[in-house]
């Protein structure tokens, strides 16, 4: 596998109404929430954050959008008591359903955490390692997520819509919610350091917890090995 460089430019900081301010959802039944515009682009790929001014607890909330790379993702979001986040980073956002009445009004925005797409790792070679480099040129605070979800998996009702919007293609197809874990050793890093991973994965990214303001971060990724034979 040759080398990869994934990299975090500064970005804005977080806010609360960018995909749409406040609003309670009241018409009855699954409702879409009103966007600030019909597609909302964000600055960087980004969790998506909902703020409750009510406990929403038992509301289900269905976000739907795009990765960097383009392809259709989809959602679903718990109401809590205050606040609620999805776990993948949308580059866009075409669409939020909220399954009933909402107890009090909403407001949806981005988080300060950014993430990179996922690095796909060749996890299927005899003699798995991948050496890690962090570089980073001013104060920030940086994670490394590692998955075992296979990102190249699509289910034709995962999850089942709720509408009859086609998500991922005309045949429903959906691209996969992937379930992240810290790196053992590479979380909230704050200066230059090194690492590695030495047992077989099938993707990772990079995080940012901390708005980037000046200079780039970077992560240098090299696996080493080869397929047998």
């Amino acid at each position: 596998m040759r080398q990869n460089v994934l990299q975090i430019d500064p970005y804005a900081a977080a806010d609360a109404d960018l995909i749409a301010v406040s609003q309670t959802p009241a018409a009855g039944g699954e409702q879409a929430l009103t966007l600030t515009s019909a597609v909302v682009t964000l600055d960087t790929p980004r969790q998506v954050v909902f703020t409750f001014a009510a406990d929403e607890t038992g509301k289900s909330f269905l976000v739907t959008g795009a990765r960097r790379d383009g392809k259709q993702i989809q959602e679903a979001v718990a109401g809590t008591a205050a606040t609620a986040s999805t776990v993948q980073a949308f580059a866009t956002v075409t669409e939020i359903l909220i399954d009933q009445d909402s107890a009090g009004a909403i407001e949806v925005g981005t988080a300060t955490v950014v993430m990179t797409s996922w690095l796909p790792l060749d996890y299927i070679i005899p003699d798995f390692k991948v050496g890690l480099v962090i570089t980073i040129g001013g104060a920030t605070d940086v994670s490394i997520e590692l998955t075992l979800t296979n990102l190249l998996s699509r289910k034709g009702n995962f999850p089942t819509p709720p509408h009859s919007a086609h998500v991922g293609s005309k045949f429903k197809l959906f691209y996969p919610t992937v379930n992240p874990i810290d790196h053992d050793s590479l979380v909230n890093i704050s200066a230059d350091a090194s690492g590695n991973i030495a047992f077989p994965v099938t993707a990772l990214r990079f995080i940012s917890n901390a708005v980037v303001v000046t200079t780039p971060v970077l992560l240098e990724v090299l696996q080493s090995g080869h397929r047998g034979g």
